[in-house]
């Protein structure tokens, strides 16, 4: 009987945890980012064998591997993405949190107190957060360590700078009220320049998306028009040698493999493209993976649909 309780819990456990998964999959890699990796490697070398099983071709000669190369960058970008908005929805809540706890604080309030008035108000993301500190501070755990335990949860940079700032002002036995509220205005202060540095930097990361495009356009043009003509002129010069006048001979123009040059000239300048825009728009040339695989996917499925539907 015990046997079957233990196996009915293990299982239920194994379904919780698979439901979690599911709900929030960013919170399974966030445990162990290499998992995400052995995503991304899976995804690529499965698609790459189903490529090379039924021999699959869109555009060129092996660009279904190309395709799976894009598809395996489609998790980690989306994990920088959405990564980058929890920051950034967790450090624009923290603010708040801190103007309330230095209220309450120099309102007369004990630290616990005061944690445990806050943790009724909503904080965004930050909310369960500041509910376990209280929490914890009610059991008798140290301040300190409450407030770490905070930043291991939210590991962003400006809460961890913040808290280090609380922490070493605890530690030296100033007014605590109005730490935090010195701590406030200098997160208020560093979002506010980072609002700054998003707007100022947004045209040049546009000018990265116009300029690919036009680039783009430059090799659809060349792709359509240029290439077509230079067959014909060939094949005219090769008719006039043939016809005997002149005696001149041409070397056949390689269609295909102009094409091909074409095709991967725009992957490879999506991908450059993207990540160049990822560190000027937000400092990161991670956070151009996002922008990489939008732009090779745009320039992948372009030839194709120009292969297939040609103008």
């Amino acid at each position: 009987m015990e046997d079957e309780v233990r196996a009915a819990l293990e299982k239920r456990k194994r379904v919780k945890s698979l439901m979690k998964i599911v709900r929030d999959p960013t919170e399974f890699i966030r445990g162990n980012p290499a998992r995400l990796s052995y995503i991304s490697c899976v995804i690529g070398g499965c698609l790459m064998l189903i490529s090379y099983i039924f021999e699959l071709e869109f555009v060129a000669p092996y660009d279904a591997y190309i395709l799976a190369g894009i598809a395996a960058f489609i998790p980690p970008a989306y994990y920088s993405y959405s990564e980058q908005k929890r920051i950034r929805k967790a450090e624009d809540a923290f603010p708040d949190l801190l103007r309330d706890l230095a209220q309450a604080k120099r309102a007369g309030l004990s630290l616990v107190d005061a944690f445990t008035l806050t943790a009724e108000g909503e904080y965004g993301m930050l909310t369960d957060g500041v509910r376990t500190i209280a929490t914890q501070l009610t059991w008798g755990v140290p301040f300190e360590d409450a407030l770490r335990i905070f930043t291991k949860r939210y590991p962003t940079r400006i809460i961890k700078r913040s808290i280090e700032m609380i922490i070493e002002g605890y530690k030296t036995g100033g007014e605590v009220g109005q730490v935090l509220k010195i701590a406030a205005d200098d997160v208020m202060e560093l979002k506010s320049l980072e609002k700054r540095r998003f707007v100022d930097m947004s045209p040049y990361v546009m000018v990265c998306y116009v300029t690919f495009f036009v680039f783009l356009g430059v090799l659809l043009v060349l792709n359509h028009s240029f290439i077509p003509t230079m067959v014909e002129a060939s094949e005219k010069v090769a008719e006039a040698g043939a016809g005997g006048r002149g005696g001149v001979m041409i070397k056949a123009v390689n269609v295909e493999m102009l094409q091909m040059i074409f095709f991967h000239c725009g992957i490879i300048q999506g991908i450059c493209s993207g990540l160049v825009a990822g560190k000027l728009g937000e400092g990161k040339v991670i956070s151009g993976l996002k922008h990489a695989v939008v732009l090779a996917s745009a320039a992948f499925g372009l030839f194709a649909i120009l292969k297939f539907m040609p103008l």
